[in-house]
């Protein structure tokens, strides 16, 4: 998923998990949002790091798709926004829990994570915010025992 207002990339990594194996513990997965333009873009960091992103499972298998759970934030924090300059780009972390990886297991756990990102951004300080979705997916499986 792109945007078609902002030149934003999303990328995820598993932390401590260099392939993001699962181990029937939780995985803790770093969501980088990085400006890839050349305007200064305001991003509702803190109203995501309260509410989570969207969070899709997907079943290699199967093709069987589940939603995590979103938590509440104060709406306020939608227009709270937080600075990504040309270049840099900024992150936080969101834990995969064992309770939404279990509900494919059928023999062994092969999914797709899909991380969405979407709101309202501020480009260059612009008092009119602009639509934005974007997203990443990353593959969590089991290994043979």
């Amino acid at each position: 998923m792109t945007s078609t207002h902002a030149p934003l990339s999303i990328s995820l990594q598993c932390l401590g998990n260099a392939g993001c194996v699962y181990q029937r513990k939780p995985i803790d997965v770093l969501v980088t949002i990085r400006n890839e333009g050349s305007r200064d873009i305001g991003f509702p960091l803190d109203y995501l790091r309260k509410s989570g992103p969207i969070v899709k499972f997907i079943d290699t298998d199967t093709g069987a798709v589940t939603y995590a759970r979103r938590g509440l934030a104060n709406p306020a924090l939608k227009t709270q926004f937080t600075t990504i300059a040309p270049g840099a780009s900024i992150s936080m972390e969101i834990d995969v829990h064992p309770t939404d990886i279990e509900t494919f297991r059928i023999k062994k756990v092969d999914i797709s994570v899909e991380v969405i990102l979407k709101g309202n951004i501020r480009i260059d300080g612009e008092a009119e915010l602009q639509d934005y979705q974007g997203g990443a997916k990353i593959r969590i499986f089991e290994k043979d025992e």
